[in-house]
């Protein structure tokens, strides 16, 4: 009696793992067939986007130059590639030289041109070009595919910074304008209090904490300013305009 409830525990445990096996076939294939178009990264010249962040990821990739120096290197890698694939004729060496009655058969004498060949020619390659060559364009195109890589990454590190400094500019902007509006009323209430306290209707204490919470008021609204301002700054310094200036 013990023999069928082995086997049932057996098929159960088995249809389990089976079906583990099957979920986690079924999640992990997508993310293993999910590549990365680096070329969505940062949307081309010729498209048209409609999205301000959007155009400025676009300027930045275009104008930082450091961005023009990486695509340049994937320029030099790839004429690397191209120079090692025709490297091996710097190897080969051909010389040659004419039997002098064939220059000159003036001295000639007694046919003597006759047992001589015209001309001599002969070639010689450098063993080592046979083992050598080939790796040499191994090299240089493993170099043209790190280059690439590099202009990868730097697609990434440029859409990630622009993003992040225009929230930053965002936040900094609201947050001036809300301190600007905080000045504006600090501002009324303190003329309130300040016309009170002429008319002695408030204390000099009154009047002096109405100042205090003016000036500082004053204080935030003047950073709030400068932080907007700097994150303008960073903001431009990627993409190379102001942003008054982007279309």
């Amino acid at each position: 009696m013990i023999k069928p409830y082995a086997n049932t525990f057996i098929h159960t445990l088995t249809y389990q793992n089976m079906k583990m096996v099957f979920l986690l076939l079924v999640i992990s294939t997508p993310l293993l067939g999910q590549n990365v178009d680096y070329n969505k990264i940062i949307l081309p010249e010729s498209s048209q986007t409609t999205e301000f962040e959007e155009r400025l990821v676009q300027l930045a990739w275009r104008n930082h130059p450091t961005n023009e120096a990486l695509r340049r290197e994937v320029n030099i890698a790839q004429y690397n590639v191209k120079q090692s694939n025709v490297a091996w004729l710097d190897n080969i060496r051909v010389t040659g030289n004419l039997n002098e009655f064939t220059i000159n058969p003036a001295v000639d004498y007694g046919g003597r041109a006759a047992f001589y060949p015209k001309y001599n020619i002969s070639a010689s390659v450098s063993l080592g070009t046979f083992f050598a060559v080939p790796y040499n364009i191994k090299k240089s195109r493993e170099a043209a595919v790190i280059s690439q890589a590099n202009v990868n990454a730097q697609k990434l590190a440029v859409r990630n910074e622009v993003l992040k400094l225009y929230n930053e500019y965002v936040m900094r902007e609201r947050i001036f304008k809300l301190q600007s509006q905080a000045l504006l009323d600090n501002e009324t209430s303190h003329k309130l209090e300040e016309q009170r306290f002429r008319r002695g209707d408030i204390t000099f204490e009154l009047y002096s904490t109405s100042l205090a919470a003016y000036n500082d008021a004053l204080v935030a609204q003047l950073q709030a300013e400068r932080d907007f301002k700097n994150a303008k700054l960073d903001l431009e310094q990627w993409i190379g305009m102001r942003l008054e200036d982007v279309r």
